[in-house]
């Protein structure tokens, strides 16, 4: 019944989309988990799979034999070093490690032929006091008061000035640093 049903809505959605938005790019909704039904539905019926990958790689990720582009819809990483109380779903030592891991992420998307996005969770970080749900994330790549963690920006600086060569193949970043979050 779950694959039926999941089947018939993504179905109907990219009717639909095909219906008021004819050759538009169909990117489905954002999964965060998933299981064989539901990619197999995703798979068939939109054109990228967009996947919130809160992990410290992205270097061999995929779907199991699915040839589908994928777009990382959603990730960051956060540390407490400075401002917030929590760290986000992806947690850093510090804000060195924190730039460290962002720079792995990006290279190990760009290297893998199947990502073709990646997107970080939110531009500032989380008011202290919390968003609606309380989330008090040090997750943004500037803080509450729009001042940027320069580390993050330097990383940030140094991945997208080889973005274009990495993608084509034509250089391969050196050797990433060892970071305190697992994959």
């Amino acid at each position: 019944f779950y694959a039926h049903l999941v089947e018939t809505w993504y179905r109907i959605c990219r009717e639909e989309m095909d219906r008021v938005a004819p050759k538009k790019l169909f990117l489905g909704s954002r999964l965060h988990k998933h299981n064989d039904a539901t990619i197999a539905a995703v798979a068939k019926h939109c054109d990228v799979i967009s996947y919130n990958l809160y992990r410290s790689s992205l270097a061999g990720f995929g779907f199991g034999g699915v040839d589908k582009p994928i777009l990382a819809s959603e990730f960051s990483f956060g540390a407490l070093d400075r401002g917030m109380f929590w760290t986000g779903l992806g947690p850093a030592a510090d804000q060195q490690d924190r730039a460290a891991l962002l720079q792995q992420y990006l290279r190990t998307a760009l290297e893998n032929p199947n990502l073709v996005g990646a997107h970080w969770f939110c531009y500032n970080s989380q008011p202290v006091t919390g968003r609606k749900d309380g989330e008090n994330g040090q997750i943004g790549l500037v803080d509450i008061c729009d001042t940027p963690y320069a580390e993050t920006v330097e990383a940030l600086r140094e991945v997208n000035a080889q973005l274009y060569k990495t993608r084509a193949g034509k250089t391969m970043f050196a050797e990433q640093s060892k970071s305190s979050v697992p994959q």
